[in-house]
């Protein structure tokens, strides 16, 4: 299991970065936060995703309405919802998914009845494969050098409570998530 666990750390970290990289270098003066957006593909949570994108200076001031603006800021309904990369997806990463695939039958994560599912959350081993490739972006200098300067990498999905705080301050420096760390801990 830890081959694959560390196999998979490498295999975000890899795609994340070529994805990054694929950012014009005049989009990427105005990027503040880059988004590793968890999903389940189907409402599977054996079969996690990740999106990897960001949001701008200039989506923040024109988010539709008039949300506060740490709302604008953080909150990923407002986020440009681009999908520079989407990895594990059947459809958009065939390969991603089968090595998933083969990573959650290897973990044994599955579950008695698919009425089960409904109450699941997303592979545990999945999200801390996540934060430690968002942190290793910034442990071997990529997210200075593709942006000139440090920015968070967050790694979360559509809800926000204490454990995607918690994730955050652990896939990046300290000090750099803060600002999302306090927005996501008083919703």
């Amino acid at each position: 299991m830890f081959v694959l666990v560390a196999a998979l750390d490498s295999y975000i970290y890899e795609r994340a970065l070529a994805a990054l990289e694929s950012i014009s270098a005049s989009d990427r003066r105005e990027i503040y936060v880059v988004s590793f957006f968890v999903s389940d593909e189907e409402d599977d949570p054996r079969r996690p995703t990740l999106t990897v994108g960001f949001n701008s200076e200039s989506d923040v001031a024109s988010a539709w309405g008039d949300p506060a603006e740490d709302e604008a800021r953080w909150n990923y309904a407002f986020f440009r919802q681009n999908a520079l990369a989407v990895l594990f997806s059947s459809q958009e990463d065939p390969d991603g998914a089968r090595f998933r695939d083969a990573m959650t039958e290897e973990a044994g994560y599955s579950f008695p009845g698919e009425d089960d599912l409904a109450t699941a959350v997303t592979a545990p081993w999945f999200v801390a494969n996540a934060v430690f490739a968002a942190r290793r972006l910034h442990e071997e200098g990529d997210i200075s050098r593709i942006f000139g300067k440090t920015i968070p990498v967050l790694v979360h999905e559509l809800e926000y409570y204490d454990t995607i705080a918690m994730q955050n301050m652990a896939a990046n420096p300290p000090g750099v998530a803060d600002d999302f760390v306090r927005w996501c801990r008083s919703q």
